[in-house]
């Protein structure tokens, strides 16, 4: 396939613009108010139209690594404060979030983590690097390093996690 069709294909990806809007709200909220000000405005209107068109919500103030990996557009969902490692991707129908309980408490994922489709990461769980969560799983409790977890709840199935994903080289 040539450059430029490659190049196409990755612009028309909603997981980009969702991605691309998000490194530069992240950027902007960086920026003193004065100058800042109006690059937050910006923001807000692009993410806006960001979630109407794609149905992709990462507010700037979650704090996501590089390498961030949105494969489908559609109901994805995470929170403000969430906190994801490099290297993560996720599916359609995420949400990675609260329990809803009144608490507040985010996820935090490691490098390296995928989330199938469907999947939902909830509450202050703590999924280790190199995990792969698989479909419509639900993670309410701490996943460690290096496995796949599946199910509802989501329990570790297997000791390889994404290291077949991602190989070392």
């Amino acid at each position: 396939m040539p450059a430029w069709r490659q190049a196409l294909t990755l612009a028309a990806t909603q997981g980009v613009w969702a991605t691309a809007v998000y490194r530069f709200g992240h950027w902007a909220y960086d920026l003193p108010s004065p100058v800042g000000l109006p690059l937050k405005v910006a923001y807000k209107f692009l993410n806006k139209a960001v979630e109407i068109t794609t149905g992709i919500s990462v507010p700037a103030s979650a704090s996501i690594g590089p390498g961030f990996y949105i494969g489908h557009f559609g109901a994805i969902i995470v929170h403000p404060r969430a906190v994801m490692g490099a290297g993560c991707s996720i599916g359609q129908g995420v949400t990675i979030g609260t329990q809803g309980l009144g608490k507040g408490d985010v996820p935090v994922l490691g490098d390296r983590v995928y989330v199938g489709a469907g999947a939902k990461v909830l509450g202050a769980v703590t999924v280790g690097d190199d995990v792969a969560i698989g479909a419509n799983s639900v993670v309410t409790r701490d996943l460690p390093s290096g496995v796949t977890a599946v199910g509802a709840p989501a329990r570790p199935v297997q000791k390889s996690g994404t290291a077949k994903l991602y190989p070392v080289k």
